[in-house]
């Protein structure tokens, strides 16, 4: 028995479940079913937002590594949100090779004005689990240069483990269960909320 995450509705971001509660992460190959044993909030300040730096007009940056930024200790899921400060165009990679919000061939960028359309930041929404990181795709579409390209991150993060808590801090979460397939997850008659991770792309 599955739901959709809350955050998917109308509103500010909140936490997808509860304390006590069971996430099911998606990726292409396995879903991990985990309990939340905490959640704790990130808010959008300074350490989050990310500078890629001074762009030359017209320009578009080489891909630039979140790492250090929004990597996840092991055992832990990253829930953001985001919004563009600068006059700029971001893609999204979640991995590295996979650029999100996009269809067979063309791929959204978010920009300053992602927020006017979408106040709530629904649209830039991502999940990271443990070091999944993103890698960002700037491009100054502008005649002018820029000083500095800056995209600042918030949301939650969530320490995953079983029915016997969280392991040590920075040790692998170890799942209540494996599947093979969603399928699969369905028969077990398990409550949970699923939520994709890693790299969906063609």
């Amino acid at each position: 028995m599955y739901s959709y995450p809350r955050a998917f509705r109308g509103g500010l971001i909140e936490p997808v479940v509860e304390v006590g509660q069971n996430l099911l992460l998606a990726g292409r190959a396995q879903y991990a079913l985990y309990q939340v044993s905490y959640i704790e909030e990130i808010p959008a300040s300074f350490p989050f937002i990310v500078n890629v730096g001074a762009i030359v007009a017209g320009v578009t940056a080489p891909n630039f590594n979140t790492n250090n930024i929004l990597d996840m200790e092991y055992g832990q899921l990253g829930h953001f949100r985001s919004f563009v400060l600068d006059d700029i165009n971001v893609m999204i990679l979640q991995p590295l090779a996979t650029a999100r919000f996009g269809n067979k061939s063309m791929q959204a960028r978010v920009n300053a004005f992602t927020a006017l359309l979408d106040p709530c930041g629904h649209q830039t929404e991502i999940f990271l689990f443990e070091d999944d990181r993103p890698y960002l795709q700037v491009t100054n579409p502008q005649g002018y240069n820029l000083a500095q390209a800056r995209i600042a991150f918030y949301g939650f993060k969530y320490v995953l483990g079983n029915e016997n808590g969280a392991g040590p801090t920075g040790a692998k979460a170890i799942p209540i269960k494996e599947f093979g397939s969603m399928a699969e997850a369905e028969r077990s008659q398990y409550k949970y909320t699923v939520i994709p991770i890693g790299g969906w792309g063609r």
